[in-house]
């Protein structure tokens, strides 16, 4: 198909489900609930005629946001209407050579559906295509070969910068359940920026950007909470590594275990920090603050999920060491921690980020394991706080699956429940099962 006729195909559809008049509500159920945990589409120049008008997949990011902000009603999440024609629209965008930002952000968009459904492989295969469009744009590397014309303004670059970074965040959480896939995005560049404070450049304000890579932050620039969600997705990949490298026998044990203590003692300074953080004792759900500590939760569980057992994968096969006893300590109190505390805090907060369903998956595993161990009973009541959470994520697919696995692995018998009743398992080799 040419790029004219794949552009009035999406125009066709994108008249029929979203009318003019339909736009403003549109806009608000989006910038009020999608962009609070991940805000990378500026409203400001999405608000702007001319600029649409500029860009063929503007009709398509429209779809693709009505897509994650309706009610499912009785459909299946992989058999919505709305979802199989956003994934025939931009195959179609991407077949007709429209490359461009819309196109980028409407599979980011069709990712997070389909990560937040636990609609997979699609999910892995579809951020796959957003980071090789991204590469592609030259994006992810400020010194890679430039094949597109640069941004030629201030708040087009950030918005380009926030979407790779949304693709670097979604790759990262993604391969959380699995083992050994390549990541689809390469490590950030040394002279990698992090995205600006959230409320500046929602008011279009230009501000320095901050480094990646530094000892120290400016305090002329306070960090965002959306850097923060990037800061937590770094660490969460260099997470995942030191896992699949643990299970290899070619790596030096010693290293891996130096390293994993390292991530323990980074990864409590982040959560730190982010506690500290203006805006999260007050459990606001206009903050996208939970996204940030959801992602660094879940990086401390699979760490020391890693860890915490002395027959875990890596270990059984060579001979003990005395920081594998020094890290197993620190792996079983961190658990301790995220089933009685983290957790429960976590479950307070009257959030619908769809990263909060790990967490809550996580922190129950976690009380299970210590309600089976010695039956605490505090563990009990935690565990009943994180099932209740999952419930409450139920406008999400992925939280059905987790309390599908709860059931499957007899965890939810260990509490005075009703039976979780999802209709397919198919998915749980993603999550854990």
């Amino acid at each position: 198909m040419t790029p004219s006729k794949a552009r009035h195909a999406c125009e066709a559809c994108r008249s029929e489900h979203v009318t003019i008049s339909d736009r403003s509500a549109l806009h608000h159920g989006y910038f009020s609930t999608i962009h609070q945990w991940l805000p990378m589409i500026s409203e400001k120049r999405l608000r702007d005629i001319q600029l649409s008008l500029e860009d063929a997949s503007h009709d398509l990011l429209l779809l693709c946001m009505k897509l994650c902000t309706i009610s499912l009603g009785n459909y299946p999440p992989s058999q919505h209407p709305l979802y199989s024609l956003t994934k025939s629209l931009s195959s179609t965008a991407e077949n007709a050579g429209l490359a461009s930002l819309r196109l980028i952000q409407s599979l980011v968009l069709l990712s997070i559906y389909e990560l937040s459904h636990a609609i997979h492989p699609a999910a892995y295969l579809t951020i796959g295509r957003a980071a090789r469009l991204v590469i592609l744009m030259g994006w992810h590397d400020r010194d890679a070969q430039q094949l597109f014309k640069p941004a030629d303004t201030w708040s087009l670059r950030e918005e380009q910068r926030r979407t790779w970074w949304s693709i670097f965040i979604l790759d990262r959480v993604i391969n959380t359940e699995t083992s050994g896939f390549p990541f689809a995005t390469p490590e950030p560049s040394p002279d990698e920026l992090l995205p600006v404070n959230d409320d500046d450049w929602g008011r279009g304000k230009s501000i320095p950007s901050q480094s990646l890579y530094t000892a120290s932050f400016s305090s002329y620039a306070p960090l965002g909470c959306f850097a923060r969600t990037c800061q937590a997705a770094h660490m969460l990949g260099k997470v995942i590594n030191n896992r699949d490298c643990k299970k290899k026998s070619s790596q030096e044990a010693a290293d891996l275990l130096t390293e994993a203590q390292s991530l323990h003692q980074a990864l409590a300074a982040l959560k730190l920090s982010i506690e500290q953080t203006a805006g999260y004792e007050s459990g606001n759900d206009e903050y996208p603050l939970w996204s940030a500590i959801s992602i660094c939760v879940s990086a401390q569980a699979l760490l020391y999920g890693s860890y915490g057992c002395p027959n875990a994968p890596g270990t059984s096969s060579r001979a003990r060491l005395a920081l594998d006893t020094e890290m197993q300590g620190l792996s079983v109190e961190g658990l301790r921690v995220l089933a009685s505390s983290t957790g429960p805090r976590l479950a307070q907060i009257p959030t619908q980020c769809p990263f909060m369903a790990r967490c809550f998956y996580a922190s129950a595993t976690a009380c299970a394991w210590f309600i089976r161990e010695d039956r605490e009973p505090e563990m009990l009541d935690a565990l009943r706080q994180m099932v209740s959470s999952l419930k409450g994520l139920s406008r999400w697919g992925v939280a059905g699956e987790y309390l599908a696995l709860l059931e499957q692995g007899g965890i939810l018998n260990l509490i005075d429940t009703e039976p979780i009743t999802v209709d397919s398992l198919s998915q749980s080799v993603w999550l854990g099962g």
